[in-house]
């Protein structure tokens, strides 16, 4: 027993990545597919950033919280270890837990929201996995 109590812990943490190849591997690579995806991604968040936005602005903690772990599932089809899935994770969710209010924070969210937003527009092109001119 000791000598499983003293082996190293190991780090499976997925790294950072910003590229389609989680969907990709998860599709099969169906190209049209990924795409599809990727199309509905950028739909969703324009609507999802909408009502971020409102309950930021409304101090509605409770419905941005749920907002977010939405966007959080909308981006996990990219994988966990995706920027976007990993900056609503960490920098949305997280965040809000450990100051658990919304007041004094706009600077924060609107950072936040433009960061995500740009990020999302950037998303890459199945085809050739370079990010999609706006």
């Amino acid at each position: 027993m000791l000598a499983t109590m003293t082996e190293p812990i190991l780090d499976d943490t997925e790294p950072e990545y910003n590229n389609l190849d989680y969907l990709k591997e998860l599709l099969g690579d169906d190209i049209d597919a990924v795409n599809d995806i990727v199309t509905e991604i950028k739909v969703q968040w324009k609507e999802d950033r909408q009502r971020l936005e409102q309950a930021f602005s409304k101090g509605e903690i409770t419905e941005a919280r749920r907002l977010l772990h939405r966007i959080k599932s909308t981006f996990s089809p990219l994988g966990a270890g995706h920027v976007l899935y990993r900056v609503v994770a960490n920098d949305g969710e997280a965040f809000l837990k450990k100051r658990g209010i919304l007041s004094d924070d706009q600077d924060y969210w609107h950072t936040f929201l433009n960061s995500v937003d740009g990020m999302v527009q950037d998303l890459p092109n199945a085809a050739d996995d370079t990010p999609a001119s706006s």
